[in-house]
């Protein structure tokens, strides 16, 4: 089974019973397909980037859930058949990021560190006036 993550907005001119039911209804969904809930956040009403379907604002929901790719499809297919639901996205996460250590810094000569750079007191003058 797969970790996904579904951010869908819902219309903002429901009630608080409406939004809260179509919220119920989604989880309920992914329940059925054997979907475990790993976190679940109402992000509330916000202000939207661009007017989606004729709105200005939406009710933002966040599931990350883990389950079968069946169940994926079935949320989706239930986003679509909700009209309040306005807009939906829903990805995969990528299996477990392997963290390598930083590559060791090599360690340099310190007669080599000193001749590769001229120091200040070789420069001409000129460099360091001011246009």
């Amino acid at each position: 089974m797969s970790i996904y993550e579904s951010i869908f907005i819902i219309n903002p001119n429901l009630s608080d019973d409406e939004t809260n039911a179509v919220i119920k209804k989604m989880q309920d969904v992914a329940a059925k397909q054997g979907a475990e809930m790993l976190k679940f956040e109402d992000w509330g009403k916000k202000k939207l980037a661009y007017e989606i379907k004729k709105q200005k604002r939406g009710h933002y929901v966040f599931f990350q859930f883990k389950g079968a790719p069946a169940a994926v499809a079935e949320l989706e297919r239930t986003y679509k058949m909700t009209d309040a639901v306005i807009k939906f996205l829903t990805v995969r996460l990528e299996k477990e990021l392997r963290v390598k250590a930083p590559p060791k810094p090599k360690k340099e000569k310190p007669a080599a560190a000193a001749s590769s750079r001229p120091s200040s007191e070789h420069r001409s003058s000129s460099e360091h006036r001011s246009a």
